[in-house]
């Protein structure tokens, strides 16, 4: 649902050095887990609003600094979310969020925006969450899809009280982060993006 479209596997990008690698939405995971994501989100047309990269430094815009500010401020809204490496290049921001949930109530307790959520499903059945059942991130208040929601809502409200046009693509890529020694390279490839430029996957060359 919030995943560019898949490529053909010898299309993908790579993840080492200069390239990330696109993920694949599992069907069986609910991107409300626990869990660290690695986050990446460009611009429409993967236009340089942010800035632009000068002698490996990225020197960012006054639209750049508004996306930098409102991604320090995801924790504010999202308690059960921290923040970790980020970055903004000229026309995308690669970022690590975590999710912790602290459920104080069994997972089958249901709130009225739960509720709200239900839906009957396309098997005739009723089930929590439509086809995508107890899978559905708009489940969870701190699910990864609602958290860059409001991230790029946010960012698109503020930005175009500046420079109107402003706008994101309409979806994002992210990893599950597995273990420490990829958060580690993940880490390394979000500190060395702007180093890398010339020949990221997202611009440059």
């Amino acid at each position: 649902m919030n995943n560019d479209e898949s490529q053909p596997e010898n299309n993908k990008p790579k993840y080492k050095g200069k390239y990330r690698i696109d993920s694949t939405r599992l069907p069986a995971w609910s991107y409300a887990n626990n869990a660290g994501y690695f986050v990446t989100i460009c611009t429409h047309g993967k236009k340089c609003f942010f800035g632009e990269i000068v002698q490996s430094e990225m020197q960012r815009s006054p639209i750049g600094e508004i996306a930098q500010k409102l991604w320090y401020e995801i924790p504010n809204h999202f308690s059960n979310c921290q923040i970790d490496s980020f970055c903004v290049m000229p026309n995308h921001i690669h970022g690590i969020l975590v999710i912790n949930q602290i459920r104080e109530e069994g997972v089958m307790n249901q709130t009225q925006e739960e509720d709200a959520m239900n839906r009957v499903s396309t098997r005739g059945d009723i089930q929590r969450g439509g086809v995508t059942g107890l899978f559905n991130p708009m489940l969870s208040k701190n699910s990864l899809s609602k958290i860059v929601r409001w991230y790029k809502g946010r960012c698109s409200f503020e930005i175009n009280q500046i420079y109107e046009g402003f706008g994101w693509q309409q979806r994002f890529h992210d990893n599950i982060i597995r273990d420490e020694f990829a958060l580690d390279q993940i880490r390394q490839y979000i500190i060395n993006n702007p180093i890398n430029w010339e020949s990221d996957a997202y611009g440059g060359a």
